[in-house]
């Protein structure tokens, strides 16, 4: 018999907490070292008052720069910095959030080489991968190319830090390379829509993460078909990541979220999601309307740049 939501938001809370590390942080699951990423999930979705460690953890293992590294002993800057910053946000820690946001606004990818970029604008049909090489987003770490997820979580936590005409700018050319690299019937793989002539597939979770980042932003009928195919992508073998992602992403765009939740519980029975602390978070934000709204995103002022 499946538990209420209710009910399964407080034993996903629980198992949360068991995954907790010493250091206050947590891993990608049960033993593994404090890393970014989970610990600020986490926070979103235990909030403040449930996993005050987690905040203190990041507050610690912030840069000087404003960034954060993915793990702690890695000594460079990282996408996880963006969801450092939304739980930092819920959490009221606004300057080190602040900090966080101004790194991501000047966080930029590499861009192509000229020769490259020259190619593409002579014959952009007959290159291998087809992009507007204009459009950058943001990359998993600097210097690097820019990639669907880290771009769509970059957007989500610019716009809550409360964005200056430098970070609008940003968010506008990162919404820009995501409709570019949509994949030919809605949808988005991790990074390009073509390939060598050929289309590649779109994912659940990260068609949920774009359509969440590009809410509010992008044109309604712009984001239709990809809407219309997330249940689908779903299948019958969804992980509990992807099942939590769309419902949050049903939910933000005022669609019935009930069936993915109830599979998400399903599974969560079924398989605990092998103590997977981004499923275990996902899934708990999904179920808690006000951990939702940390995630998506509360417009502030001032700490953005």
């Amino acid at each position: 018999m499946i538990e209420t939501p209710a009910s399964t938001a407080a034993s996903l809370a629980r198992a949360l907490l068991a995954l907790r590390n010493a250091d206050g942080g947590w891993g990608a699951s049960g033993g593994a070292p404090s890393n970014v990423e989970a610990t600020a999930l986490a926070l979103l979705a235990l909030g403040p008052g449930g996993a005050p460690t987690a905040a203190h953890w990041l507050a610690r293992t912030q840069r000087r720069d404003g960034a954060w590294s993915y793990l702690e002993k890695v000594d460079q800057p990282s996408w996880a910095t963006s969801v450092a910053v939304l739980a930092l946000l819920d959490a009221g820690r606004r300057d080190a959030a602040g900090a966080g946001a101004r790194w991501l606004v000047g966080s930029e990818p590499q861009p192509l080489p000229w020769r490259m970029r020259l190619r593409y604008w002579l014959a952009p049909k007959a290159q291998a991968v087809e992009l507007d090489p204009e459009l950058e987003g943001w990359p998993w770490v600097p210097g690097a190319f820019g990639w669907v997820e880290p771009t769509a979580f970059a957007m989500l936590a610019v716009r809550a830090a409360g964005a200056g005409r430098r970070a609008r700018g940003r968010v506008r050319d990162g919404a820009g390379m995501l409709l570019d690299r949509m994949c030919t019937g809605g949808g988005w793989n991790y990074g390009n829509r073509r390939v060598l002539d050929t289309d590649l597939e779109p994912y659940p979770d990260t068609t949920a993460i774009a359509l969440l980042a590009l809410h509010g932003v992008a044109p309604a009928d712009r984001l239709t078909s990809s809407l219309s195919l997330l249940e689908p992508l779903l299948g019958d073998h969804a992980s509990g990541l992807a099942l939590g992602l769309a419902a949050l992403c049903f939910q933000r765009f005022g669609q019935d979220a009930s069936a993915a939740i109830h599979r998400m519980q399903q599974r969560w029975e079924r398989t605990r999601f092998l103590d997977d602390v981004r499923s275990l978070a996902v899934a708990r934000i999904a179920l808690e309307p006000g951990r939702a709204a940390a995630l998506y995103g509360k417009p502030a002022t001032g700490a953005g740049s």
